[in-house]
């Protein structure tokens, strides 16, 4: 499956994202579509990693600025990080003009070359809000 998503921990707090060439626009909407109302739901802080080692060429069905403005629109408040794990340059550049519209992705973003870094900073950072709320 090029587009999909799972848990990568038993406690719920990472979902992991992989986007591997050949994939497309819908294929990725589709899963969007799964996705959002599962972090809404989970009962408490989570994050997103999403793995892009495998991304390929970005599909030319879609305006990739207004695709990331309507994701970082629609996430849901209990969503506290959003790591962009081996992004190419592409990429990098979409998510640098998104974070310079939308303030609030700034604070979401994360950026790290491996998952198991994705997955440190993502565990750092849910410390951190843990110990301001005790």
């Amino acid at each position: 499956m090029p587009v999909h998503c799972e848990w990568a921990d038993e406690r719920q707090i990472i979902m992991n994202v992989y986007l591997e060439q050949p994939w497309t626009w819908a294929e990725y909407h589709a899963m969007m579509a799964d996705l959002i109302p599962l972090l809404r739901d989970t009962p408490h802080p989570c994050a997103t990693a999403v793995d892009c080692s495998r991304i390929g060429a970005l599909p030319k069905d879609g305006n990739v600025l207004n695709i990331l403005m309507n994701v970082e629109k629609s996430m849901p408040g209990n969503v506290f990080a959003s790591v962009v794990v081996a992004a190419p340059y592409g990429v990098m550049m979409f998510m640098n003009m998104l974070m310079k519209l939308r303030p609030h992705a700034k604070v979401l973003a994360l950026f790290t070359k491996t998952m198991d870094e994705a997955h440190e900073k993502i565990y750092a950072r849910y410390a951190e809000l843990e110990n301001k709320i005790a």
